[in-house]
């Protein structure tokens, strides 16, 4: 009971990651741990959502439960979610981000390698050499890509070719940012380019940390969490 607070998810995960950081929480807030659609209990083998239809999710969600101005947390992909989310809607209170996704990087290294692989992949499907062709794909693409659906894979290539540098701005309200200093996934520098834009931000680096701080320090991670809710 209390005020709203909604945590979403990262990629390949379910509201359940947030158990233990909540726990504290169940006082003085109404805590939201959702499965997003295509993840844990809410799967699906035909919907490919967009960043916008999970935005547009969201705003459901919270329409339908007649959610009232609550607090946003995302992790990772749930944060660029909440990107979308808050640069076009205004019904919540403030925004927490962790590791965040949502910054594109182009680089020339990673061009190439694209292009090898798109190469690769024509070649082997023109010469019907099959065997290859579906090693090649299932032995392309990140950890989290490999162990996805066919659906969350869909999925992933959608958002991981979508920068959402531009709606940073569009963010007014407050905006806490809690970032493992060591993560690789999603690394720092994505995180002074958030707080650089959004402007009533903060920004909050977790030493020795990956990509998981709330999880790799729990108590660290808490104390920042209560101290900025008041907890």
């Amino acid at each position: 009971t209390g005020t709203p607070i909604i945590f979403l998810h990262g990629w390949g995960c379910t509201g359940d990651i947030f158990t233990n950081i909540t726990r504290d929480l169940y006082n003085n807030y109404e805590v939201y741990l959702i499965d997003l659609p295509a993840f844990g209990k809410s799967i699906n083998d035909s919907v490919i959502f967009s960043i916008n239809d999970y935005s547009n999710f969201l705003y459901s969600f919270i329409g339908e439960l007649k959610i009232d101005n609550p607090i946003l947390v995302g992790h990772s992909f749930g944060g660029r979610i909440l990107i979308e989310y808050t640069s076009k809607y205004n019904n919540y209170n403030k925004l927490i981000l962790i590791d965040s996704a949502g910054i594109k990087r182009f680089s020339i290294k990673k061009k190439i390698k694209i292009l090898i692989y798109k190469c690769k992949k024509k070649y082997f499907k023109l010469t019907k050499q099959l065997m290859k062709y579906e090693y090649l794909i299932s032995n392309s693409g990140s950890d989290d890509y490999k162990n996805s659906t066919n659906i969350q894979k869909e999925i992933m290539k959608n958002a991981v070719n979508y920068n959402q540098r531009k709606l940073l701005k569009k963010i007014t309200k407050e905006t806490l940012i809690i970032w493992g200093e060591l993560d690789k996934l999603t690394p720092l520098k994505d995180a002074k380019v958030f707080k650089k834009l959004i402007k009533n931000s903060e920004l909050i680096i977790i030493p020795k940390t990956k990509h998981f701080p709330f999880l790799e320090e729990p108590i660290y991670f808490k104390t920042i969490l209560n101290n900025n809710l008041g907890v």
